[in-house]
């Protein structure tokens, strides 16, 4: 064949020689059973074989919809995904296979076999479980071919959804996050040590019989008992018991999900010494659409374990020579298994993304507890959910700054909406914007206050000065002379708080309680913005510089009269706001 990008207009395309045959997914097994092969998006390969499947009369049907729901246009595309299709639809064939009036074919099936199987599921399952598990088999059933067909009614029967109820994990507080990566850090930097010293008496010429010993090991060989192989690999190698603290701290570092780490590739390319582009695998986008590329930054010397980069290229290189080898090298993730296994090296997740993380042993080697004195419950989701409300409080709040790996509205939705720690800070931020707020509200009052002059507040049972005009909320002893003009006031009433000419008594604080309901009710209906600028300066002069001149007595006991909505209106400055 000619070289990529040899074609022109007019040269055609190069093709394979001979003809090309595409092998069916679907095919009988030497024993007979019918097979389905699996490939996945995500570098992992399966058989799912109906030999051990109750109902043969349903197994070929069952196979083409099983091919077509895990092959390249299906909506499962990984293992993991194929499996919690599979084992419901196992599951469903053993309970049709236990009716009075068992359906051979899927033909036969009918609306109380689908009941029944619901119903079985429900009863044995929380239903935030149950009804994804009911579904997983009627989507199989739908892409059943026309010969072997389900009826209408009993497809709608399996996708009637068990309702349950969303599940939202919190994350982690301050501390309890501090003690966490302080462990996971203090575990990273003593196997780099380890294995650091190991590298050094391995190349040291006269290294004497511990380099002998860790050459045998570092060789593929074993020592003379179990656990001196084992000591020698641990000064070469990474552990399994080392795999809690890399992932909590890679993790945590990326501020990306554990599906993603523990698909990390070990091929990457440094840019310019500043970063590493990683190629990610990150789920759950839909179908094709799996791969993201990245850049994280490396960091400066000293500060590997700290920036998503450095710890990457870090870790890469205390398991390069695990990875070497291992028999499927273009895993990121590979340690030292022992002698016990086949592949002495490798990485827990090539199999399975559900490889056993030693969480528990690490958690009480560190002695980590959480506020309450418990030990503490190491989850992934919980550490990300604690990693994206820390950089949402680093970026004051500003979500577009803060969503890294997500929308915005999965930002909040998932991570933030429900987490203790987010909303106790959000309230905090809230509180002292407010405070700010009426501070400079309070300021703007005394400025124009100090210019006109200040209200003259009776609080001792004292009647206004005869001639006193009465407006809305306070009286006015010389509406025809401003303090500031010389000429007849034409002021909003609003300004009467700032005025020297402005007189309350006791008489009027009713009204003035009724005005600040009225105010504060209205600061719900318009932008929060707005309406310290329209009634923040009156609003901070009558909680602070006239309300303060009554007893507190005096407020509890003075009953606020109603204000329409009207009497705001007719004070605005102009009357007509747009």
């Amino acid at each position: 064949m000619s070289a990529r990008g040899s074609t022109r207009p007019g040269v055609r395309a190069a093709l394979p020689d001979g003809d090309y045959e595409v092998r069916s997914a679907v095919y009988r097994s030497p024993g007979g059973s019918v097979c389905v092969d699996f490939e996945g998006e995500d570098g992992r390969s399966r058989t799912f074989d109906f030999a051990d499947c109750e109902l043969p009369g349903w197994h070929e049907d069952l196979a083409v919809a099983v091919a077509a729901r895990i092959g390249p246009g299906g909506g499962l595309r990984t293992t993991s995904s194929a499996l919690a299709m599979w084992n419901p639809l196992q599951r469903f064939l053993r309970t049709l296979a236990g009716v009075d009036e068992v359906p051979r074919r899927p033909e036969q099936m009918r609306v109380e076999h689908a009941e029944y199987f619901a119903d079985s599921v429900a009863a044995t399952m929380q239903e935030v479980y149950a009804w994804r598990f009911v579904e997983h088999v009627a989507e199989v059933l739908r892409l059943m071919p026309p010969t072997g067909r389900v009826p209408n009614e009993v497809l709608d029967v399996l996708r009637v959804r068990i309702p349950g109820q969303p599940r939202h994990v919190t994350g982690y507080s301050e501390g309890e996050l501090r003690r966490l990566l302080a462990a996971a850090r203090a575990d990273v930097a003593a196997m780099r040590k380890r294995i650091t010293h190991g590298r050094a008496l391995l190349a040291a010429s006269d290294g004497g019989p511990d380099a002998g010993r860790l050459r045998t090991v570092a060789e593929g060989g074993r020592l003379e008992r179990l656990r001196e192989t084992r000591a020698a690999g641990r000064m070469i190698f990474p552990m399994r018991d080392d795999l809690p603290g890399m992932l909590v701290l890679m993790t945590a570092v990326s501020g990306r999900n554990i599906e993603t780490i523990k698909e990390l590739p070990a091929e990457h390319q440094v840019i310019e010494g500043k970063a590493v582009e990683v190629v990610l695998t990150k789920r759950r986008r839909g179908a094709r659409r799996w791969h993201e590329s990245v850049l994280w930054e490396i960091g400066p010397p000293g500060q590997e374990l700290r920036h998503p980069g450095g710890l990457y290229l870090l870790l890469h290189d205390l398991m390069a020579p695990s990875r070497t080898r291992a028999a499927d090298p273009q895993w990121f993730w590979s340690f030292f298994r022992g002698l016990r296994y086949g592949d002495q090296h490798g990485s827990p997740f090539r199999s399975a993304m559900t490889a056993d993380i030693p969480k528990t042993a690490w958690v009480a080697r560190h002695e980590l507890t959480d506020d309450g004195g418990a030990p503490m419950a190491v989850t992934f989701t919980r550490i990300r959910t604690s990693v994206e409300a820390r950089r949402t409080r680093q970026m004051g709040g500003h979500l577009p700054s803060a969503a890294r790996s997500n929308t915005v509205p999965v930002l909040f939705r998932n991570y933030l909406r429900d987490d203790p720690s987010t909303v106790e800070w959000a309230h905090e931020v809230m509180a002292d914007a407010l405070v700010d707020a009426e501070q400079a509200a309070l300021e703007a009052h005394r400025r124009l206050a100090d210019r006109t002059g200040r209200p003259e507040v009776l609080p001792d049972s004292v009647p206004a000065p005869a001639g006193t005009a009465q407006g809305p909320w306070s009286g006015c002893r010389d509406a025809e002379n401003h303090p500031v003009t010389g000429r007849a006031c034409r002021a909003s009433f609003l300004e009467c708080f700032h005025c020297g000419n402005c007189v309350i008594t006791s008489d009027h604080l009713p009204r003035l309680l009724a005005l600040l309901d009225a105010m504060d009710n209205r600061r719900r209906q318009m932008d929060e913005q707005v309406w310290w600028q329209r009634y923040g300066p009156a609003f901070a002069a009558i909680r602070h510089d006239i309300l303060t001149r009554f007893t507190p007595e005096q407020v509890r006991e003075a009953n606020p009269e109603p204000v329409h909505d009207a009497d705001l209106d007719l004070v605005e400055e102009p009357w007509q706001q747009p």
